[in-house]
């Protein structure tokens, strides 16, 4: 028998080093994805939970009101949060020591926020001084003041968040991850039954799960002094390369939103806020399995783009990962848009209110297909930003831009909120495309 087990084991080692070449070096791998992928799972799944709640507590008009409403929370979390977190990661893959690491990102965040306080402190003072001499609503009032701390909030977050990325500690990153999808679920439920079952209500509990989280593994990770005794002096010679690389990341946030919420807002236009709650809970609740994927491949694959500050050793190198990397988002995507295809009924019937899922079968196919591509599309955007090239990426994009706010425009207007999602499809075609060549072009010339 002993033999037997030896001869098994024996086997298994051979098929093993077979399918997966240098063994050893694999095993790290598979845990580091396999960390990412639990935390990973947590907010997908609380993502889908709370579709089903947030459906049954609001109407399809409120709820389309605030899913715009959450759009624009969306463009200002890619103009500063998104780009500050591309940064840190680029920056923070070169610089082997964790002191370093923590000492740039915390002097980044402060310069980051004294940008953002520049702009938001006045107006959050006129937003006072209208609620204490208008009849206006106190809390509509209060909302530069709410921008400034949920920035704040998020910029302190990610300056934590973003070195542990780099440094490969998923474990620490998916359990924050998790615990704040299930904070935030809780808090933003609660909020929309106890306090107002509106935009507001959703906000205000938004940012009270994210900022509670926040506080809570400052304490349970860094006791409470991640932000104390910082070497200034450190950070000055990564200012240049932040705003260098960082500025252009964030003049193409725009261009992502266009994607990710014109469509929201042209089916408003064209179809009302009902027809475009209906969109935004159907767009939500495809995106979450796809938001899991391409969270997985990105921790997976960007470091070995990145790693050491010129990431692997040769351009034919960075082509290999971005082939992998395609590859994977290819698979699982077209796969999810099969699985969407085949159990649309099911999954309607319990993730929507009853109300909203009139015409969401449809909906999910076509938005799957497009989230397939977009997950691709992203594998092609690390491979270019891995060459220093963000500013052709940039200019690519604006161009891009312009196909997505004819194709979606005019597909809500002609067929509504199933044109618009095929507007969608065709403009995330044309974007990948575009993609690949830029990146292969650059690859190759290199």
């Amino acid at each position: 028998m002993t033999g037997l087990i030896a001869l098994a084991r024996s086997r298994w080692t051979s098929a093993r080093r077979g399918f997966f070449p240098g063994g050893a070096a694999f095993a790290p791998k598979l845990k580091s994805a396999a960390h990412t992928a639990i935390g990973q799972i947590v907010v997908a799944g609380c993502a889908l939970v709370s579709t089903r709640v947030y459906t049954e507590l609001l109407s399809r008009d409120e709820y389309g009101f605030t899913m715009m409403a959450m759009g624009a929370v969306a463009f200002v979390d890619g103009l500063f949060v998104m780009a500050f977190n591309q940064t840190l990661l680029s920056i923070c893959a070169g610089l082997k020591d964790d002191e370093s690491q923590r000492s740039v990102s915390v002097g980044l965040a402060i310069a980051l926020f004294r940008v953002v306080a520049l702009a938001l402190v006045p107006l959050a003072a006129i937003g006072l001084a209208l609620t204490a001499f208008t009849p206006l609503e106190p809390i509509y009032g209060l909302a530069p003041a709410a921008a400034l701390f949920y920035l704040g909030e998020e910029i302190a977050k990610t300056s934590m968040l973003s070195p542990l990325v780099a440094r490969r500690d998923y474990f620490r990153f998916s359990l924050w991850s998790a615990v704040e999808a299930l904070a935030t679920f809780a808090s933003t439920g609660l909020s929309l039954y106890f306090v107002r079952a509106d935009a507001v209500g959703f906000l205000l509990g938004l940012i009270a799960g994210r900022a509670f989280c926040t506080a809570g593994f400052l304490l349970a990770y860094f006791g409470g002094r991640y932000f104390h005794e910082v070497d200034r002096a450190a950070v000055r010679p990564y200012v240049a390369q932040a705003l260098s690389y960082g500025i252009p990341v964030s003049a193409m946030a725009p261009l992502g939103w266009v994607a990710a919420y014109l469509d929201r807002y042209a089916i408003s236009a064209a179809g009302g806020l009902a027809e475009a709650g209906v969109y935004a809970a159907v767009a939500g609740l495809v995106s979450r399995p796809y938001a899991v994927t391409t969270s997985i491949l990105t921790y997976y694959f960007r470091p070995q783009l990145f790693e050491g500050g010129a990431g692997v050793s040769s351009y034919a190198g960075k082509r290999a990962v971005e082939r992998r990397w395609v590859a994977g988002a290819a698979a699982v995507g077209f796969s999810g848009a099969v699985a969407f295809a085949a159990l649309s009924q099911v999954v309607a019937w319990l993730a929507l209110a009853a109300d909203y899922r009139s015409g969401a079968q449809g909906l999910m196919i076509v938005l799957a297909l497009a989230q397939t591509l977009a997950i691709m599309t992203h594998a092609a955007d690390n491979a270019t930003l891995s060459c220093g090239a963000s500013a052709p990426l940039l200019k690519m994009q604006v161009w891009l831009a312009g196909a997505a706010l004819v194709f979606v425009p005019v597909g809500a207007l002609a067929y509504g909120a199933l044109g618009a999602a095929f507007g969608r499809l065709l403009s995330e075609s044309l974007k990948l495309g575009a993609t690949l060549w830029l990146s292969r072009r650059l690859l190759g010339a290199a």
